[in-house]
This record gives C-alpha cells, sequence and structure tokens, in this order.
C-alpha cells in the first residue's frame, strides 16, 4: 500500500514591515500568525505560513520577490498546496478580508482542506469596498 502524505500547505503574505500606511495590515497578519499555531490535529503539521518584507526600493525588489505575482506591488499573499498556487492577490481590500476571515477559520479548527474551499470562495465573490483605507506605497 502507497503512504501519500498529506499535501502541504503554504500561506505567504508581503507586507512592508516599516511602512506607516500598513499599519492596518500588521495586526491582522499577527492574529493569523499566532492562530496558526493552534493544534488542529494533523492538519497542524502541513500548515505553514511565511510573512515576508521586500527591499522597499521598487527597483531592487524583483531579486528577492516571491513567485506567483503579476508584479511586485506590497502587499500581497498567496495560497500554496504541495508548490501549487492556489490564490494570489495584492489586492489590499481582499488581503484584508481573507485574513479576517481566516483567523476564526484556524481557531476553530477547521482543516486545511475546508480553509481553502472557504477562502477561494471569499476570493472568487469578492467586491471592493468604497472609501477603504489602504496602502499608498507600492
Amino acid at each position: 500500500m502507497l503512504n501519500k502524505s498529506e499535501p502541504e500547505y503554504v500561506l505567504t503574505v508581503v507586507q512592508h514591515t516599516y511602512c506607516g500606511d500598513c499599519i492596518w495590515l500588521k495586526g491582522k497578519i499577527t492574529d493569523v500568525y499566532i492562530a496558526s499555531g493552534i493544534v488542529r490535529g494533523e492538519d497542524s503539521k502541513r500548515w505553514r505560513m511565511q510573512i515576508l518584507s521586500p527591499i522597499w526600493e521598487r527597483s531592487e525588489r524583483k531579486k528577492d520577490f516571491p513567485r506567483g505575482f503579476p508584479d511586485i506591488d506590497v502587499p500581497a499573499l498567496k495560497l500554496e498546496v504541495d508548490d501549487h498556487i492556489i490564490l494570489a492577490t495584492q489586492n489590499p481590500g481582499l488581503i484584508n478580508d481573507l485574513l479576517i476571515k481566516l483567523k476564526p477559520m484556524l481557531v476553530n479548527r477547521e482543516t486545511n482542506a475546508q480553509i481553502r474551499r472557504k477562502l477561494e470562495e471569499i476570493m472568487r465573490n469578492y467586491k471592493d469596498a468604497p472609501n477603504q483605507t489602504l496602502c499608498t506605497v507600492t
């Protein structure tokens, strides 16, 4: 019998650590990072989160920017399963919404597969809210 391992989930968030305009995002990233540490059974071992802070100078950013995005603007978020990009966005409002809704999914100990489906649905149904505060630094 073949022993197939469970898929590996990696959530990557790219943000300016030192950006006053991104302050609204930092708390949500922290909340999701902390919630990612909650033991959710075997899925916990297959869920990783990485937070990247790229070089401030846009002209220098490309060499270190993660793959899967159309450009090198910040913020950015993606979910990969076994190195396949499931979702990727650089829309600050959508990133905010995904992080807000991801935290309770982790806290409620949903499986990685459930989280994936819900995040995909959120992304599919997302509509930009008027007058939202967004990072102006790209």
